[in-house]
């Protein structure tokens, strides 16, 4: 079996919700459905039977939420390891001699990433390493980070998979009614950004139901990377105190057979749905050529915005020195940013390895606009890379896994 050649050939379909399943199965709100790989095994396991049953060419396992932070939450931070693991042993067994691959999926930490929150790049990568660990152990054919709604911290994810294991990662953003991340990036920033950090195969999942979903893969296609796409069954609605999604199967599988055609080779089913959904998408869904645009021009991108480097732009420059403060460096930026520039360099010539990096730290949200680094201290350029949310130009060839471009 080999995913990447499979996904090339033919249109494979993805699993669809367990959160729901669970919900079905006796899951209680508040209760940690991930824990249940311990405490409710059987269960699990039938709930991944079904969805093999049904068709599915890829299944995930039940870990979305089983990163530190959020088993937390429930007490159970010190079973990181085991419940990943678990996890993935159980979608393994579910699979048996069936040739059906089984994803990790990993969701977000759950919270804000800095300045707009507490969580560092440092630690979201240390607690992404931690379960992409777990379940590469346990067994995973390939990684599935899904439902993320910030770029900065779906990097940090990809690069610390990429640290970890050369097995196959999908990237998988929500985006808002606005067709933006929460935090502003556009699909096609988001498929370029990723695409940067060697993430194999992209997409969206979640977010709405699969009539608002072309307009996303569309953009992503641009690219010319293959899509995943796992819409909800439809919007939901609250009834005494639940969530209800009202779209059939039918209905769901009438829109989504339709997606190959954005180049779409990996099609299931998210929030709401279940086997049978999955089972109409497997008797319908047929292969075809995308003949939509591909964009290949060279961009750079930061958290909003993107600009074209193939076409004349506009640059503004602040210099940072030896002698600055972060307090002087912010109030410069602060003052440049909002200048009429396209771009904005950052050159640096001194020794201090940290200062580009902690500019950034302090800085990405206040500039809007993508940026180039410059300057002789090639550490200091890198250790700013690892942690910029976009696409960074630079001026020397220097070698960086984090997608930046000369310019």
């Amino acid at each position: 079996m080999n995913f990447l050649k499979d996904i090339k050939d033919s249109v494979l379909v993805f699993d669809g919700s367990k959160g729901y399943m669970l919900q079905v199965a006796g899951l209680k709100p508040g209760e940690c459905p991930e824990q249940w790989n311990i405490s409710h095994k059987d269960k699990v396991l039938k709930l991944h039977k079904e969805y093999v049953d049904s068709g599915c060419n890829v299944i995930q396992t039940n870990t979305f939420s089983g990163n530190r932070i959020q088993l937390e939450k429930h007490g159970l931070d010190k079973e990181v390891y085991k419940i990943n693991y678990i996890g993935a042993k159980l979608a393994k067994e579910a699979v048996g001699d069936n040739k059906v691959y089984v994803a990790a999926s990993i969701g977000p930490t759950g919270v804000l990433m800095e300045p707009s929150g507490d969580l560092t790049f440092e630690k979201a990568y240390e607690v992404f390493k931690e379960q992409v660990t777990a379940v590469i152990d346990g067994g995973v054919d390939l990684i599935n980070f899904e439902t993320f709604t910030d770029i900065a911290e779906m990097r940090a994810a990809i690069i610390a998979a990429k640290d970890v294991t050369n097995k196959p990662i999908i990237s998988s953003m929500a985006f808002e009614q606005n067709f933006r991340t929460l935090m502003g990036t556009t699909p096609f920033a988001c498929a370029k950004i990723m695409l940067a950090l060697n993430a194999e195969i992209i997409g969206t999942n979640c977010s709405f139901g699969p009539d608002s979903m072309g307009q996303i893969i569309n953009d992503m296609a641009k690219t010319g990377a293959i899509i995943s796409v796992k819409p909800n069954a439809g919007l939901p609605t609250l009834e005494n105190g639940e969530t209800k999604y009202h779209q059939s199967a039918h209905e769901f599988s009438d829109i989504v057979i339709d997606f190959p055609q954005y180049n779409a080779h990996l099609v299931g089913g998210c929030c709401g749905t279940t086997p049978e959904f999955t089972k109409m998408i497997k008797d319908n869904i047929v292969k075809s050529d995308y003949k939509g645009e591909i964009d290949s021009r060279n961009y750079l991108f930061s958290l909003s915005k993107q600009v074209c480097i193939d076409n004349e732009y506009s640059i503004g420059n602040i210099n940072i020195t030896n002698n600055m403060d972060m307090e002087t460096i912010i109030d410069e930026v602060y003052e440049i940013a909002y200048e009429e520039v396209d771009v904005i360099e950052i050159t640096y010539n001194g020794r201090n390895i940290e200062i580009l990096k902690e500019t950034i730290r302090n800085c990405q949200n206040i500039i809007k606009q993508p940026i180039i680094l410059s300057g002789n201290n090639e550490q200091a350029i890198e250790n700013a890379l690892r942690i910029y949310a976009g696409i960074v130009g630079i001026r020397k060839d220097i070698k960086n896994k984090y997608g930046a471009i000369m310019v």
